[in-house]
């Protein structure tokens, strides 16, 4: 499972992923950074030197390769979405939070800084009026998302507690066992996956098929389980 964030620039999906990231234990993944890491140019430079459709055929190939990995926080660009392949490959990966904002708000977030939102920049003259225009276009794929979040009025953490109510139903017992006890088990258990039957180890190997053999016959449809790598000792917590 991997929780994705979408929405329009300035609205925090990158501050409030790595919030929520850090909460969950789980990796932040910026989708933005990863596309200047393999151009080892700013996105504002694709732009203006290669163009729009080629940043979008590049952002279309990282979320093809980002939504392969689990227990990740995504942080999509402003207009990810609106590509319905793009769309549909987020969506089957995890629950897709978009976040928004008051089109002022926006603004005043990001005005200062026009040369990093090539976006914007096409419109010198009235940011705020492109700002509304932009949201217009993109408000039928925005809509798509399973949970919306106006984060005009919301500090960080209350946008990640608004978040964090929403997805931990889908989290089940033996992962929030598996964050309160983290420390003990690298220690114990550490290069080797665990079965998890709600709060309780009931198997280990080397392997995921392995430590499924050994506990397939403690494992029913009526009781909550997991199979997870814990890292070694040394190994960051986000590798869980």
């Amino acid at each position: 499972m991997n929780v994705i964030l979408i929405g329009f620039m300035g609205t925090g999906k990158t501050t409030v992923g790595k919030r929520l990231a850090k909460r969950l234990g789980w990796e932040f993944v910026d989708v933005d950074q990863l596309i200047e890491a393999r151009a080892k140019i700013p996105i504002a430079r694709i732009f203006a030197e290669r163009g729009e459709p080629v940043f979008r055929r590049m952002e279309r190939r990282c979320i093809g390769r980002v939504i392969h990995g689990h227990h990740q926080v995504i942080a999509t660009g402003g207009g990810a979405v609106v590509d319905p392949q793009n769309r549909a490959r987020l969506r089957a990966s995890g629950l897709v939070v978009c976040l928004t904002a008051r089109p002022a708000v926006i603004l005043s977030r990001v005005g200062r800084k026009p040369a990093m939102r090539p976006m914007l920049e096409k419109s010198h003259a009235n940011p705020l009026s492109r700002i509304r225009s932009l949201m217009q276009e993109r408000a039928a794929a925005y809509a798509k998302a399973d949970l919306t979040i106006d984060t005009s009025g919301l500090s960080v953490d209350e946008t990640v507690e608004r978040i964090w109510e929403h997805v931990s139903p889908y989290l089940c017992k033996s992962w929030q066992y598996l964050l309160d006890h983290a420390g003990a088990l690298a220690h114990r258990y550490g290069g080797k996956y665990i079965v998890v039957v709600d709060d309780r180890i009931v198997a280990c190997g080397d392997t995921q098929l392995d430590a499924y053999q050994k506990a397939s016959h403690r494992l029913d449809d009526k009781r909550e389980a997991g199979i997870y790598y814990i890292p070694l000792a040394e190994e960051s917590l986000t590798a869980l």
